[in-house]
């Protein structure tokens, strides 16, 4: 399954570091995206939409379709994230992220993994500073791993391009590098963003991105 080979399908796209920000009460946003791996094989198309629920908290709900070989497979995801310090532009943001994996076994779904974590995220001028620490466990005899990630993203970068790079993995296996861009293509409202990753594991694994995203 593919979080197996990613800490998170829902964190802050493009990365997979996740923010301490939530979204307003009422606020939602739709974002999809495509994802390519290289040894091992892999190729998703994701979907998920998220909404602000009050109580600083919001809750996401994701399904794709991962094609390997010799098949495919449907995996989901339903997420949240609770804001226990607000992320302001002068303040630093606190946050608890928690997720459930599943994926179609039959004609059933089935649970596939918990995970729950930490965000901080730093401000300072026009970069912010992204740290997370946590928990997954498996139904798989992959069995439990402690995650991390830490990334650096630079607002408008150029002009209406975000650019950015992050470092992550778990204590089961190399880490992971990535660079990332967004572009938004209405202020505040619809984004395209990609990224290109590598990890440290000597087989030449890597994996690239493209997404697109409506906040409304």
């Amino acid at each position: 399954m593919f979080f197996l080979h990613l800490p998170a399908a829902w964190a802050g796209r493009p990365l997979v570091t996740e923010d301490a920000g939530v979204l307003d009460a009422g606020a939602c946003e739709i974002e999809s995206y495509i994802a390519r791996f290289k040894r091992p094989d892999l190729n998703l198309i994701w979907g998920q939409l998220g909404c602000g629920t009050g109580f600083q908290t919001q809750l996401n709900a994701g399904a794709g379709r991962e094609k390997t070989y010799p098949g495919h497979a449907t995996v989901a995801a339903v997420s949240g994230k609770t804001a226990l310090r607000t992320l302001t532009d002068e303040r630093a943001g606190i946050a608890i992220a928690y997720a459930a994996y599943g994926g179609k076994h039959v004609d059933h779904l089935r649970h596939e993994a918990t995970e729950i974590k930490a965000v901080l995220s730093v401000p300072h001028d026009q970069w912010l500073v992204h740290a997370n620490v946590g928990w997954v466990g498996t139904t798989s005899s992959h069995g439990d791993k402690t995650i991390w990630a830490l990334a650096l993203e630079r607002r408008g970068a150029v002009g209406p391009v975000d650019l950015m790079g992050e470092i992550f993995g778990d204590d089961r296996g190399a880490p992971w590098a990535q660079l990332a861009a967004r572009w938004a293509l209405i202020p505040e409202r619809l984004f395209v963003d990609g990224s290109l990753g590598a990890q440290f594991n000597g087989a030449n694994t890597r994996q690239a991105t493209i997404g697109l995203k409506l906040a409304f």
